[in-house]
Formats: C-alpha cells, sequence, structure tokens
C-alpha cells in the first residue's frame, strides 16, 4: 500500500515539474514572438516612411508607377517574411502607427500622380507667354465675365 501512495507522489511531482517545464517554454516562445513583433513594426514603419518620400519625389508617371509597383512588392516581402500571426502581437499603438504610415502614403501617391496628370499652370505665366497687353488681358477679363456672371 505504502508503494502506491509513493507511486503516486513521484507522479503528482513529475507532472508539476512537467507543467512547470511547459509554462516556462511558453513563456519563452511569447517573449520571441514579440521581439518578432517589434522587428516587424520598425521594420513596416522603415520601410513606409522610405516610400512616402520615394513616391513623392517621383518625377513622372512612369517612374511613380515603378514606385508604387515596389512599395507592394516591398511590403508583402517583409509582411510574409514573419511567421503567421506576428501582426496578431502588434500593440495598439504600432498599430495605430502602422495605419497612420499607410494612409500618409496613400495620400502623397494619390496627391503626386495628380500633380503629374495635372500640372497646375500660372494665370500670369500664360498672358506673359502671349505677350498680351495689359489693355487687352483686362478686355479678355471682362469678356469672361460678362459670359459668366455667377463668378
Amino acid at each position: 500500500m505504502r508503494y502506491i501512495y509513493a507511486l503516486r507522489n513521484i507522479y503528482v511531482v513529475i507532472c508539476i515539474i512537467f507543467a512547470m517545464v511547459i509554462a516556462g517554454c511558453a513563456s519563452e516562445k511569447k517573449k520571441k514572438d514579440r521581439r518578432e513583433a517589434d522587428d516587424m513594426f520598425r521594420k513596416i514603419s522603415a520601410f513606409v516612411s522610405e516610400y512616402i518620400e520615394k513616391v513623392g519625389a517621383s518625377p513622372d508617371s512612369a517612374s511613380w508607377a515603378t514606385a508604387c509597383s515596389d512599395f507592394e512588392e516591398g511590403l508583402d516581402k517583409i509582411t510574409f517574411s514573419y511567421s503567421p500571426d506576428t501582426d496578431i502581437l502588434l500593440t495598439e499603438g504600432q498599430n495605430d502607427t502602422i495605419n497612420a504610415l499607410i494612409e500618409e502614403y496613400i495620400k502623397a501617391r494619390d496627391s503626386r500622380i495628380h500633380e503629374i496628370m495635372h500640372p497646375i499652370v500660372l494665370a500670369d505665366s500664360i498672358s506673359d507667354s502671349l505677350n498680351l497687353t495689359e489693355a487687352e488681358q483686362i478686355d479678355i477679363n471682362q469678356a469672361d465675365a460678362s459670359h459668366n456672371p455667377g463668378n
């Protein structure tokens, strides 16, 4: 009978030790995953910031399109280089920062292509290039005003 109690006690001790080992390993895995999430955040933040400047500085639509394509491929490459669900471990602040950077990138991207496709031409440069005198310019402005009385 004592033998059975001794075996039971040994079994309980082994179970407790096993549980402690598993808990220790899980804690280490959580720390490692958290470090991966922090690393992922730093890489994504730096990458998006770089492309905000890159897409905003595109001199023409071809370089703009290349920058946009490179951005999408690069972001995928960073994201897929981490284990699945790493993004779930990002903190709320990290998620908010990434979202704000992505929104800033989208604004820069859209703004730049609009500037490329619809360049601003100053009114003074048009009249100067036509070599209009001041009197002729006044006549043109008055004619425009008579055609568009609401403006």
